[in-house]
């Protein structure tokens, strides 16, 4: 197989990927229910958007950036490669044993897509240099996201209400617990600044900022909702990880110009 129709293979995959994630794992409806309350009638706005942000924001943004310039972006198959992670560690760790399954299929698709990628041999790279705003961020949301985490995991294991938040047979608690570990290991991989690193910063942005406005629109004791000084807090750093992922600088624009090209 050529070099390029590898990469136009790799193209079909991360496409198809995409949609899946966004149609029969309901990662769109349930973003959009998160907000409109249509589909529930509101009962369980954020850890609706907590599906959605994870499967309609974080996934299909990391595999769709592959389409253009893929040997210059990585980061977005590393993104796939940490929901895979964050998926089965929650899972595991709230007894919600399906959820592997979910994190199986995840991590499946990041290998083949990975071994197609042109530059699959820079997965386990880091940048020249730190980023050392992204690094002060992730410092910032280390505590808030493993608290976030921990309590969504007990929610799962002790069986909470509503147990109508159901996407696929999979309660929402252990992705709720997922996203929190997604954002902090996001924030983490931009701050290393391998190749592409703006995505998972954007991502994560992204995924926080949905977090927080369902927090806002529901009522403080929603579930998976930790009150609104948290969330306004939470879309603070939000817009702050955005501003720091977004930020053109010029350095980037020298390491671009010489992508490193190491397909086999």
């Amino acid at each position: 197989m050529t070099d390029m129709s590898r990469t136009t293979f790799m193209k079909t995959v991360a496409v198809a990927v995409a949609l899946a994630s966004l149609t029969i794992n309901f990662g769109l409806i349930d973003l959009i229910d998160g907000f409109t309350g249509y589909v529930d009638q509101a009962r369980n706005q954020v850890l609706d958007v907590g599906w959605g942000a994870m499967f309609g924001v974080i996934v299909p943004l990391g595999l769709l950036t592959q389409l253009r310039r893929p040997e210059r972006r990585i980061a977005g198959i590393q993104q796939l490669a940490i929901v895979a992670l964050a998926l089965a560690l929650a899972g595991v760790a709230g007894k919600a044993w399906w959820y592997l399954a979910l994190a199986l299929g995840i991590a499946v698709a990041c290998a083949v897509l990975l071994a197609l990628h042109p530059t699959r041999r820079t997965f386990f790279d880091a940048g020249p240099r730190l980023e050392p705003m992204m690094l002060a961020l992730a410092a910032v949301a280390a505590v808030p996201c493993l608290v976030y985490a921990w309590r969504m995991i007990s929610a799962q294991r002790d069986d909470l209400p509503p147990l109508d938040a159901v996407s696929n047979g999979l309660h929402h608690w252990t992705v709720m617990a997922a996203l929190a570990l997604v954002v902090l290991l996001l924030v983490v991989l931009s701050a290393i600044r391998s190749s592409g690193w703006r995505i998972p910063a954007i991502s994560a942005s992204i995924a926080t900022g949905a977090w927080a406005i369902s927090c806002l629109l529901a009522p403080t004791a929603a579930p998976g909702s930790e009150g609104h000084t948290w969330a306004y807090a939470a879309l603070l750093w939000s817009v702050a990880a955005l501003l720091v992922g977004a930020w053109p600088r010029t350095r980037d624009q020298s390491v671009a110009a010489a992508p490193r090209l190491q397909a086999t």
